[in-house]
């Protein structure tokens, strides 16, 4: 019987060949901090850089793309969220907590009845792709579901690969349906939102390693492992869990060229195991943060939020403002399990680093591909 040991260098150096990278290594594309200047490092280090490009309008996911190509020729990616409908009781809660926030929306600068913020919607989600095709980009990371027919079929005919995530086993297996060249499997350990979108929040907790074997078995699909994944010890054991690469977001977190506000990146340097938990106050999802002052307070004051894309809509408006206004008790500190591990410098130097101690700890560079 074949073992995942076995088969390991083969997996890795298939994805690389996929994605057209050195290393089978992936930044999580996160809103807010994954913009060009990481990307472009990740890409440039041997790894696969993805750029966020969720809440981008058409014309500054097209910016994005450039100014990405001007920092590094290397294959990059581009993350999409697939668009979601919400309901009468969402939005009817989501509004209670608009009204809410209307004192901190002054202090922020905002009006009283500020406006919500944009979030991805059918027509969007359909320029942003053709925003994708038009500009060639090879590999398209989509959250939030599978794709539909119609857009699965015209990327297929571009050559450009999708990854596309899951929470679950039965997640795993609609995204192979829906034409995915490799699956990202999200652990519970996972910084920012939950990327279940088949099955409810109680079933879609499930541990890193306890779902990556099960999903490349049952969907033969190349697995790309994230949640938690800050060291390349962890980097080894999901490639020995049957995984074919890693998906890292907080620990590119602190790094130069992340666009994390600074406020944000102070809270990373003082987190500890136990300082993140999953709330719904800014996501209207499950979402792991490093809880603050607004999450407190709006627990306190037993304001239920909405749902996704609701919940979303409203906060973005108060995220934004409080960025601008370095307020870190105003953030939403998206980080996954591995936060206390995520270090300051070049992001560059994060995937060196990370590199050096998967080879420490499986013993050679057969893992990535040739030159």
């Amino acid at each position: 019987m074949t073992t995942p040991e076995q088969t390991l260098p083969e997996r890795c150096r298939g994805l690389c060949a996929r994605l057209g990278v050195r290393t089978p290594l992936l930044n999580a594309p996160m809103t807010g901090a994954a913009g060009p200047e990481l990307a472009a490092a990740v890409s440039a280090a041997g790894g696969l850089g993805v750029l966020a490009g969720a809440f981008c309008t058409p014309d500054e996911l097209a910016a994005g793309i450039g100014r990405v190509r001007e920092r590094t020729s290397a294959p990059f990616a581009v993350g999409l969220r697939v668009p979601c409908r919400g309901s009468g009781e969402s939005l009817a809660r989501a509004r209670k907590n608009a009204r809410a926030l209307e004192d901190l929306a002054l202090e922020l600068g905002l009006e009283a009845s500020y406006a919500w913020g944009a979030v991805p919607d059918e027509k969007t989600f359909a320029e942003q792709l053709e925003v994708v095709l038009e500009s060639e980009v090879p590999v398209l990371v989509v959250s939030f579901g599978g794709l539909r027919e119609i857009y699965a079929e015209k990327l297929e005919a571009r050559g450009v690969a999708v990854l596309g995530a899951a929470t679950t086993l039965r997640e795993a297996k609609v995204q192979r349906a829906a034409g995915a060249a490799a699956v990202i499997v999200q652990g519970v350990e996972a910084g920012g939102p939950r990327l279940n979108f088949e099955q409810p929040d109680t079933l879609s907790q499930t541990g890193l390693l306890s779902l990556i074997g099960p999903a490349a078995r049952a969907t033969g699909l190349p697995v790309i492992a994230a949640g938690g994944i800050a060291t390349g010890a962890q980097w080894a054991a999901s490639l020995v869990a049957g995984a074919s690469g890693v998906m890292a977001g907080t620990a590119f977190l602190r790094t130069e060229e992340s666009a994390a506000p600074a406020a944000h990146k102070a809270q990373l340097a003082y987190a500890t195991d136990a300082s993140t938990r999953l709330v719904r106050t800014f996501e209207g999802r499950l979402a792991r943060v490093i809880v603050n002052g607004l999450v407190e307070a709006l627990e306190q004051a037993q304001i239920a939020p909405g749902d996704y894309p609701e919940q979303c809509a409203v906060m973005r408006p108060i995220l934004e403002a409080a960025g601008r206004a370095g307020r870190g008790d105003l953030m939403e500190l998206a980080a996954g399990q591995g936060a206390a591990m995520a270090a300051s410098g070049p992001a560059g130097a994060v995937v060196e680093r990370l590199q050096r101690e998967l080879q420490a700890a499986l013993g050679a560079s057969v893992f990535f591909a040739r030159e």
